[in-house]
This record gives structure tokens, sequence and C-alpha cells, in this order.
């Protein structure tokens, strides 16, 4: 069977030039993502209000450890945000869910990862992301108090990527000649604590993970896509992976599928998603190298219908078995590492 590849290019300065999107996966993250500077992105001339009330932008981190799996999202999607901050206790099969759905304005993206906050605040309800790679570092606080019957929760974690870890996946994917979307996705070990009430729960980097996504796109009105990620270690190793079919319209060339192996990159092949068994997603490549099963444990759902403005989303915790062949000879068995997964459909 053909080999899959694809290249990695040098990150360029600006994601916009002379009025054209640059797409392609590169090497770092992209320091000026100006996408207001696009030309006709929707094929037809507007002012660049209406392309910033167009523009989708959030960023999220997957965290974790052997007993504990954390959702930390602020979703900006210009008709609402949605804001939030959940635990899973593996053990006891709990979960603690916290979240806010308030007007756009109340939630901060930051432009980009170099030296940048995004937030959200309201009465008793704060989670702040302090984004530093020029120090690669990152540093996450949550606060909530008096959340319905709840515990309050005083969250802190710290990611300080090293030389050795320091691989980003990092893509811009076109949904039409110059529109599409941009992210920039990261793996490292991670420290932290939180508080549920008096309860602490510690977090050490030789057993924790972080997965860091920053996203910014003018997608469609009619907005979908599939998508997994889990993270774990294996001899003292970190892995992990993420799998995204959406609207690209060369996945082939462009999409952001890959997967972290003790510290290195590896670029994967597009991959389609079959929930014919309810209870079970399977995730499958053409090249023989993905062979995935996600076995949703709880459920994270937001679903909302007023008219122009549609939400139906399942975002479930879970457990993968299978295998990701990511070089000639070599493979990861995913059997037991958890994550989590997405069936998004949004129209806004």
């Amino acid at each position: 069977m053909k080999k899959y590849s694809r290249e990695i290019f040098s990150a360029p300065f600006d994601l916009v030039t002379q009025g054209q999107i640059q797409f392609g996966c590169f090497d770092d993250s992209i320091k000026n993502l100006n996408f207001l500077d696009a030309k006709r992105p929707f094929g037809f001339p507007v002012p660049k209000r209406f392309k910033y009330m167009r523009l989708k932008e959030w960023q999220a981190l997957q965290l974790g450890n052997d007993h504990y799996f954390i959702l930390i999202a602020l979703y900006n999607a210009k008709a609402l945000s949605v804001n939030q901050f959940i635990l899973f206790d593996k053990e006891k099969k709990q979960i603690y869910k916290y979240e806010k759905q308030t007007p756009f304005w109340q939630t901060k993206i930051a432009h980009n990862l170099q030296n940048g906050l995004s937030r959200f605040e309201d009465k008793n309800f704060r989670i702040e992301i302090l984004s530093k790679l020029k120090e690669k570092s990152i540093k996450v606080k949550v606060n909530i108090r008096k959340y319905k019957n709840l515990p309050n929760v005083a969250a802190e974690f710290k990611v300080k990527y090293t030389k050795e870890n320091y691989a980003p996946l990092v893509v811009s994917i076109p949904f039409g000649k110059n529109r599409g979307m941009y992210s920039y996705k990261n793996l490292e070990k991670m420290e932290g604590s939180i508080y549920l009430n008096d309860f602490e729960i510690d977090f050490n980097p030789e057993n924790s993970f972080c997965i860091l996504d920053d996203h910014k796109g003018y997608y469609p009105y009619n907005m979908k896509y599939d998508w997994v990620t889990g993270a774990g270690f294996s001899d003292n190793k970190l892995y992990g992976f993420n799998l995204t079919d959406n609207q690209s319209i060369n996945p082939e060339l462009f999409n952001e599928n890959a997967l972290w192996n003790a510290g290195k990159l590896y670029l994967l092949p597009p991959v389609k998603f079959n929930r014919d068994n309810e209870n079970e997603w399977h995730i499958r490549d053409k090249y023989g190298m993905i062979d995935l099963f996600f076995t949703p444990v709880v459920e994270n759902n937001l679903k909302f219908n007023f008219g122009i403005i549609k939400a139906d989303y399942s975002g479930p915790f879970g457990t993968f078995k299978g295998s990701i062949k990511y070089a000639p000879g070599k493979k990861i068995e995913a059997d037991n590492l958890f994550g989590m997964g997405e069936k998004k459909i949004i129209r806004s």
C-alpha cells in the first residue's frame, strides 16, 4: 500500500500575506494571526467587522493522569461563548461539570501564544490561560465558587516546554480558496493542583500531561467535524494523538492528524469516523495506519436550537483501544488510553 507523507514548512510570521491565507503544516506557531487581512474569504468583499464576527476562536486544554481527566475550554463563536471546567474522576466515575454560556464579548481569546492571555470572568467564575511561548510556558488558573451544588474549585496548572519535547502540530487548513482555519496543538508534561473545597488533588510531571489547542477559523455557517484525542505514558514516555475529520477541501494535504511519541511529532493521514455501533466510535484511514476504537464513558453534551443559531454537540470522555502505525515497523498500542471525542454540528 502507498506510503503516506506530507511536508512540514517553516512557519511564516504572518498567516495572511498580501490578502492570501497561507495554508500548510508548519514547524512552529505563527506569530501574527491576521485573519482579518484576508481578501474575500467568503467570495465577496466584506468589512473587517463582519469578518471578525465570522471568526470562531477558542483555546482548550485536556489534562490528566491515571486517576483524573480534565477539560478546560474558552470557546467564542461570536454568537455566544461557552466556558467550561470539567473534571472527571476515572476511578469513581464521577464528573464535576462547570459551564457558563454568555455573550461573546465576555470571553477573550489571545491573538497568539507568544505572550497572550485568554480569559473569562463572571460572578464567582474565572478561567485564565496565560501563554508565553517566548518563555516556553503555559499557566492556567481556575477559580469557581457557589456554582449550583458543586464544590468550590481553585486550580492552577503549569506547563514548561522543553527542548526535547517541544514538537507542536501547527496547521492552516483551507475550507475554500481563501477561507480556512488555523490550529496550534502541543503535548507536554504538566504540574499543578486542584482544590475541591478543602480536598486537594496534586498533579506531578512524572505522570501528568497537557494537550493545548489554540484554534481560530472562518468555519462554514454549517460547521461540522469529528474529533478524538488521547494521551498517556508508556515506559515512562509520554505519547498522545489528535485525529480530526473536518471540512478541509483537500484532507490528503491539509489535516490536523498527528501522533506525539517521546517528544517527536509524526504526521498522520486523513481519517473517517464510523458510529454504526452507538456505543463505540471506529476511526480508520485508507493507508492501514490507524485502527482505533473509542468507547464513551461519560457524556458531555450541548444542544440548543434558536433558529439561525443551533448546536448539536457531543463531547464525551472515554477509553481507546487499537493501534496507530506512525513509522515503518513502529506503532503504538492505545489500549486503555483515556481521552475525549467530539461530534460537532454548529449552525452559527
